[in-house]
């Protein structure tokens, strides 16, 4: 049984570091700051992040493809990329799949204003069902019941995901609220803050208790993130850019008669890169590192290696014969 279970958890990882080529990157999608056109685009692609020292951070990979509409609040053409100060309205949806899961978002966004700064709002629905890898997980420390440090990390998801006793075929829905600030620089550079509130409603038996694969994180049946992002964007020539992302994520509290039932966790990310783009935009590479941390030291028992991290991204955009600058 140890080595079904330990080729089991060998093939996933292959799956999880080699089967990406994300829709859903940790951070900003910093390929539609120069894919995107008015008009429709629709796009593939893919991402995958791994830790440089094993057992704390789980390891994501997914691939999707995007539709996403943008009408010009203006006498703009299709087809013409975004400008200085763009206000358009949007349509998006896109479907994605990962070793853990796999589902739709669907959502609109709206930039009211021709002005620099900008203001974008978002919402997105999403939706996705576990492919038996939702699992049981720790949320409260309780002596002689188990700790949140002990569920929280690489080691427990992977000896775990995939059994009948310990996973499941759960469901999941979230509800994606979102307003994004940015701020075009000369020579093409961008900088911006966003701040998502997110409310997650998973159908599950594990009394409530789940885990946010997109997000990294143990969650409750019912529950909110608060999701706060950072982001620039730097040209360094026409085909290269140096990228940074931050990221501040942190769950709901849950108390019931006095006691807690679910404690509020948290943790943060910063990453670094290099962005590789040519076509006018249809191609996109993007290779970041960097360090996460949870906020509270007693939630995390792992060293100061296994908070180092790097990630992949890809994304593509097929070209429409009404574009108006890509190369002939």
């Amino acid at each position: 049984m140890n080595k079904i279970s330990a080729l089991f958890k060998f093939i996933l990882l292959n799956i999880a570091i080699w089967g990406s080529v994300s829709m859903a990157a940790m951070g900003v999608d910093q390929s539609n700051l120069v894919g995107l056109r008015y008009g429709p685009n629709l796009s593939w692609g893919g991402m995958m992040n791994m830790p440089i020292v094993w057992g704390q951070w789980v390891p994501q990979a997914t691939m999707g493809m995007r539709y996403t509409w943008l009408e010009p609040l203006g006498p703009l053409n299709y087809g013409a990329p975004l400008g200085f100060a763009s206000a358009y309205l949007k349509m998006d949806a896109s479907v994605e799949v990962s070793p853990f899961y796999g589902g739709f978002r669907a959502g609109m966004g709206l930039r009211p204003f021709k002005v620099n700064p900008q203001i974008e709002f978002n919402f997105v629905y999403e939706s996705y069902f576990y492919f038996n890898s939702n699992l049981e997980m720790v949320n409260t420390d309780v002596k002689g019941k188990g700790y949140i440090a002990e569920t929280w990390n690489s080691d427990y998801i992977f000896d775990n995901v995939g059994r009948s006793s310990m996973s499941g075929f759960d469901y999941a829905q979230l509800f994606d609220m979102s307003i994004d600030f940015s701020y075009s620089l000369p020579h093409g550079g961008v900088i911006g803050l966003g701040a998502h509130y997110v409310l997650s409603d998973i159908s599950t038996d594990f009394e409530g208790k789940s885990y946010d694969y997109e997000r990294n994180i143990p969650v409750f049946s019912r529950d909110y993130i608060i999701e706060l992002q950072s982001f620039g964007r730097f040209p360094v020539t026409d085909f290269v850019s140096i990228v940074y992302d931050g990221l501040y994520l942190k769950t709901g509290l849950l108390r019931s008669g006095g006691n807690v039932k679910k404690e509020s966790l948290s943790y943060r990310m910063m990453l670094l890169g290099t962005h590789f783009t040519w076509k006018d935009g249809l191609r996109n590479i993007i290779v970041k590192a960097g360090l996460w941390k949870r906020d509270k030291s007693r939630f995390y028992n792992g060293s100061f290696a296994q908070q180092l991290l790097v990630q992949f991204e890809y994304k593509g955009y097929f070209s429409f014969p009404f574009h108006s600058n890509f190369s002939k």
